[in-house]
């Protein structure tokens, strides 16, 4: 039997909103487990933070590194799509 209404844009923003809203939740518990103070050094500068926030930092900066990555390759293949698409469409 077939559901009675299939899948909708609206089912799945709301399937993310509460993943997402999860692991919020898991990540501030890892947070408050974690609060022990570590020493780091960084090209001659030095700081200390709770262990949960720099490990969560150090994946934040990870992930926009990705993006970052992700959005060059992005905006090179539509260049070359962009580029493509003239040259097929003045060569008759």
């Amino acid at each position: 039997m077939e559901p009675a209404v299939g899948f909708t844009r609206a089912g799945a923003l709301w399937t993310s909103l509460t993943v997402g809203f999860l692991t919020l939740i898991l990540l501030l518990i890892f947070i408050a487990q974690n609060t022990s103070s570590a020493s780091f050094a960084f090209f001659g500068w030095r700081w200390s933070l709770p262990l949960g926030v720099a490990i969560l930092l150090a994946a934040v900066v990870g992930g926009l590194i990705t993006v970052a990555a992700g959005t060059a390759r992005i905006l090179q293949l539509r260049r070359a799509a962009k580029k493509h698409h003239s040259a097929a469409h003045s060569n008759p």
